[in-house]
């Protein structure tokens, strides 16, 4: 998939099932998982550090791409396959607060989103690939492999948001 369709996909992906959360429902949440709240905010921190780190570097002319074996293998792995294996901790910087401003975390979200098309539609194609910005899992990513790792990781929160609204609409039929 094109870079400039993954862009497009992520706001209707993670923020269009959620037209109709409202009240407390953002913050509930089953034992030892993340409220959808704390999903939409992980996200948003995640696609607002690519963004502000890509911003800042985009002058530089120096960058080399930083990375061990093993992210570089985890990189083409990741970005390759398009997958994201479960249960793995997310690093301490996109650990989302108890209880995030539902309406801060979309509009986050939503500017780190419109920030990097930005940088699509500005930067020319061998800028979009001369400049890194750091991931703790994958080593250094240019602008399209930050996008397509926001995709990946976008549409594997997708699927658990889809699973806490399932839970909420059984709750609410329960409660009934």
């Amino acid at each position: 998939m094109k870079v400039s369709r993954q862009i497009a996909a992520l706001e209707p992906m993670v923020l269009q099932p959620l037209r109709q959360l409202e009240g407390e429902d953002w913050h509930r949440t089953v034992p030892r998982k993340w409220s959808i709240a704390q999903i939409v905010r992980h996200l948003a921190i995640g696609v607002d550090y690519s963004a502000a780190t890509l911003e800042k570097r985009g002058e530089r002319k120096d960058l080399k791409r930083r990375a061990t074996p093993r992210q570089t293998l985890f990189r083409h792995v990741y970005l390759g396959l398009g997958r994201v294996k479960s249960g793995r901790d997310a690093p301490a910087g996109t650990v989302p607060e108890e209880r995030p401003d539902p309406e801060a975390a979309v509009a986050q979200f939503r500017m780190g989103v419109a920030r990097l098309e930005q940088l699509l539609a500005t930067w020319p194609r061998e800028r979009q690939l001369a400049i890194f910005a750091r991931n703790p899992a994958l080593g250094d990513l240019n602008l399209p492999e930050w996008v397509r790792f926001h995709f990946v990781h976008c549409r594997h929160h997708a699927k658990q948001i889809q699973a806490r609204l399932r839970w909420l609409g059984a709750r609410k039929v329960a409660k009934g």
